[in-house]
């Protein structure tokens, strides 16, 4: 698997697609998605960008795999840490693999590859 640095290892093709969204979008609510393991997201290695959109959102996220820095939550260990707010409007770029978000919360999970 090739390792990913993050944003400065964003290719051409990434960053067009974030920034015209060619790359498509998911948006996420109220449910736990893993790349290429929950149904719907197969196809999909990882996001990134994430958006709350409506309302300010409760969102975990996991840095993909060989990507240095910490994971989105309270103490940058995804699996024991907690969720962070990312406030209504902010986007939070990064490439993740996995993203947890909040009942009643949206997110649009910008599509990198």
């Amino acid at each position: 698997m090739k390792r990913h640095k993050g944003a400065r290892e964003f290719t051409g093709e990434e960053m067009g697609n974030l920034a015209s969204g060619q790359g498509g979008f998911k948006i996420i609510s109220n449910a736990t998605v893993e790349c290429g393991t929950t149904a719907g997201y197969e196809d999909i290695t990882y996001f990134i960008a994430l958006k709350a959109i409506d309302v300010d959102a409760e969102v975990l996220a996991r840095v993909y795999q060989g990507v240095p820095g910490d994971d989105l939550c309270t103490n940058g260990v995804f699996s024991t840490g907690s969720a962070l707010t990312i406030g209504n409007g902010d986007i939070i770029y990064g490439v993740f693999d996995k993203v947890t978000v909040a009942a009643s919360d949206y997110i649009i999970a910008y599509i990198g590859k």
